[in-house]
């Protein structure tokens, strides 16, 4: 095993040329004085992986069709840790003590002492300073307060306070009760840049702090026109973690951006990371990791099938390959296992919102139909096992919400009730206005199954009366005519297995599909823009708001939050195309520590990737 520090631990090989040399610090000077012990349970719950403490070394391969890969959510950095995708048993990770009043108002946190920036640099409540008062609070940065630090993620109540006891020790205040502040604490989408941020990086390119002429250089020497737009692509989102201006900035992920060409990304060892295993070992085990950038999934699963990809899962892998992986499994050294997904399936989207300033609008009096029927009727068309078998091989479960069992005679009779009982000359029904009516849905292909999906909804829906044109854009534009309020209907995935925990809240009327991004207007902006919410969305916006009072998985969370899946449930307002993900999961089958056949989710696979080690076979 190696020689034992004095503290216990024992130092990566990979790093004691540097030691030696008195490049690096020797190991018991690297770790905080507490270090975050990893073991069987703490990344993912026990019952999904069979944790080993591991061994040093290898290059941990990947992918991607973009410069990140995973390696932004690989790495454990988030503020609390919680096994997996819960928010129910979290503890401290890049604090060491974490607490919160009765009332979930304030918020207390002492960092971990001797924790270091991937610099070597200590991590303190400058950082935390820097960020709230020099970025966020710096009119001149034009860098948005995160939703998350507003109070109940609500701008109108204002951001957090933040009050400052100590370097290590300092506490964030919000005017309401946030239980819910608790999943952003724990999640990995805001992670640990929204409270921290590297100061002593940072300052060179902030007028507040650089000298005036060594600032002027900077700009010149890196492009920009002014200093405010330096700082803000030097402030690198941990989402763009692997974009080539985030080299030189200081992280806490477990892996360091090394290079970055235009054909691959490599990271190497974090020598600070704060992760250690029961028997001493600094974590990660392994030493480097490559995303080589691929033009296409094509090209993606050739070399997965070559043998070059360590690590493939989410949407680099479809289960359309998963015949092709399991017959190269053996000659290619694949462990290949199936498990569940932070993601739904595509939904439908109806917009609520489109149309709403026209008079006598027919889409709005559908969608406003206090019996939802339009809704009801096209869910009752929309044949999910049908797309399950025909587009997932029927490897998906059954939808969370709107599990209407498909019955065109009842759709066909709803729609005659909701006032769509006349036909136009090629047999389609007229709208409820008496106009011909279609019914458009608009989509930007997020993976390959988006379009055979769409093509199955057009036959379902226009098998009980309904004309309806797919129109397929690309992101920009999708993004554009969301903003605009000009989508009608969408097809769109979001997370609907991390809601519960509070992970994600996707639901959200224009998070992912529109289906009333008027009035999230108005709720963002405390009513000076877009549409006063008609009561039955007030009524939305009423349990989103008393369900922030709440960590997600407490008592009273899990009662609002099941209000307000029944409120989804009974409006009709996005419709599951099919059921619960099934997702593959192509590892080397040398690797270790990989989640289990089942798991929940297939991002575990990558979030997991610091306690993977190559065994030897």
């Amino acid at each position: 095993m190696g020689t034992l520090s004095a503290r216990g631990f024992l130092e990566p090989p990979a790093l004691a040329g540097r030691v030696a040399a008195g490049e690096l610090p020797p190991i018991d000077e690297r770790l905080p004085r507490e270090p975050f012990v990893v073991g069987p349970g703490v990344l993912l719950q026990q019952e999904h992986m069979d944790w080993q403490d591991g061994r040093y070394g290898g290059t941990l391969n990947g992918a991607a069709t973009f410069a990140t890969g995973f390696v932004n959510l690989a790495g454990g950095s988030t503020i609390l840790r919680s096994p997996s995708q819960t928010t129910a048993t979290s503890v401290p990770n890049i604090v060491s003590a974490f607490s919160h009043s009765d009332d979930y108002t304030t918020f207390r946190f002492t960092i971990r002492e001797g924790l270091r920036w991937s610099d070597g640099v200590p991590v303190t409540t400058d950082d935390v300073r820097f960020t709230f008062e020099d970025i966020y609070g710096d009119p001149d940065v034009q860098r948005p307060w995160p939703t998350d630090l507003y109070t109940q993620g609500d701008a109108n109540l204002g951001p957090a306070k933040l009050s400052v006891t100590d370097q290590y020790t300092f506490e964030l205040v919000f005017s309401k009760p946030y239980g819910s502040f608790v999943a952003s604490l724990n999640s990995w989408i805001p992670n640990y840049d929204i409270i921290f941020k590297p100061a002593h990086y940072l300052k060179q390119f902030h007028r507040k702090y650089a000298k005036p002429d060594v600032l002027e250089r900077l700009v010149r020497e890196n492009k920009r026109s002014s200093w405010v737009q330096l700082l803000q692509s030097k402030d690198v989102p941990h989402w763009e973690i692997g974009e080539a201006r985030a080299m030189g900035l200081p992280v806490l992920n477990a892996w360091v951006l090394a290079e970055a060409t235009e054909s691959r990304r490599v990271y190497e060892r974090n020598p600070f990371f704060w992760h250690v295993d029961a028997s001493g070992r600094q974590l990660p085990y392994i030493d480097k990791v490559v995303n080589n950038i691929v033009v296409d999934t094509d090209a993606q699963t050739n070399a997965i099938l070559a043998g070059q990809v360590s690590i493939a899962s989410g949407g680099e892998v479809t289960l359309a390959k998963m015949p092709v992986y399991l017959q190269n499994a053996q000659r290619s050294n694949l462990n290949v296992f199936t498990t569940g997904s932070f993601n739904n399936p595509p939904l439908l989207f109806l917009n609520h919102d489109y149309d709403y300033q026209a008079t006598g609008s027919g889409w709005q009096k559908l969608v406003t139909d206090p019996d939802r029927r339009f809704g009801r009727a096209l869910a009752a068309a929309m044949d999910s096992d049908g797309v399950n078998k025909s587009v997932f091989f029927g490897q998906y479960g059954p939808p969370m919400l709107n599990n209407t069992v498909h019955d065109p005679a009842l759709a066909k009779r709803l729609l005659d009730e909701a006032g769509m009982n006349r036909l136009d000359g090629n047999g389609f029904r007229l709208g409820p206005d008496g106009r011909q009516f279609t019914l458009r849905i608009t989509y930007a292909a997020a993976s390959a199954d988006f379009t055979p999906v769409a093509e199955l909804l057009k036959e379902q829906i226009e098998a009980v009366g309904i004309r309806v044109d797919v129109d397929r854009v690309d992101t920009t534009l999708f993004d554009q005519r969301k903003a605009a309020n000009q989508l009608m209907a969408s097809l769109a995935w979001n997370d609907g297995p991390a809601w519960p925990s509070g992970i994600s809240e996707d639901y959200l009327p224009v998070h992912k599909g529109p289906w009333s991004p008027a009035t999230w207007t108005y709720y963002i902006t405390g009513g000076k823009e877009g549409r006063q919410p008609p009561a039955y969305l007030k009524a939305f916006y009423d349990l989103h708001t008393a369900r922030k009072q709440f960590p997600p998985e407490s008592a009273q969370g899990r009662q609002v939050y099941d209000q307000l899946m029944r409120w989804l449930q009974d409006n009709y307002v996005f419709i599951p195309t099919t059921g619960a993900r099934t997702t593959p999961n192509v590892v080397d089958k040398r690797l270790r520590n990989v989640p289990k056949k089942g798991a929940p989710y297939e991002l575990d696979t990558y979030i997991n990737a610091e306690a993977m080690w190559f065994a030897e076979q």
